[in-house]
């Protein structure tokens, strides 16, 4: 065998180590902070969506009261609510739900202005009602309410910290024109 001069290549050399533990230095961060970012974001996304559903459910409650005599024990009005003017802006209904979106408990106004006592709960909803006429009738009885839903999420962080949703509903009494 005739030797050319050259070496083999026996591996890499001290300087392209030190390169490569540079790059994957730089590079590992960069991709845990992307990782760690997109969970954030999927997790508001993912209460943000429930959020909706919740009002959305939270206005079928609200029409059920409206319709049927006396609340089914799984609702989350005690008591019938009046149309179509119920609870008011400073005095809302407030309601506390778990990350299921099931209802757990009747809230009172410290929920919404500190972290809710109430255990397990996620989100918390404050709704009232106000009478609504159409600006193309000058006059008539009230047929539609204006439901404002307030949802709040986490419900056991700080006002402050809380993502605040809100839903505006004009609504029939029977839910349907």
């Amino acid at each position: 065998m005739k030797f050319s001069g050259k070496r083999p290549n026996p591996g890499m050399t001290l300087m392209e180590v030190v390169i490569a533990l540079g790059v994957v230095a730089f590079v590992i961060p960069i991709v845990l902070t992307a990782t760690g970012s997109a969970n954030i974001s999927r997790l508001s996304a993912e209460a943000d969506t429930r959020s909706a559903w919740l009002a959305r459910e939270v206005q079928r409650e609200i029409i059920t009261a409206w319709t049927v005599p006396a609340p089914t024990p799984a609702s989350a009005f005690g008591a019938a609510l009046a149309f179509p003017v119920f609870a008011t802006p400073t005095a809302p209904e407030i309601l506390a739900y778990d990350s299921d979106g099931n209802f757990l408990a009747k809230g009172t106004t410290a929920d919404l202005t500190a972290a809710s006592k109430i255990p397990k709960a996620s989100y918390i909803v404050a709704v009232h009602g106000a009478a609504h006429r159409p600006p193309n009738l000058a006059a008539g009885p009230d047929t539609l309410s204006l439901i404002t839903i307030r949802v709040l999420h986490p419900a056991k962080a700080a006002a402050a910290k809380r993502t605040d949703l809100r839903y505006q509903i004009i609504s029939p009494r029977q839910g349907t024109l």
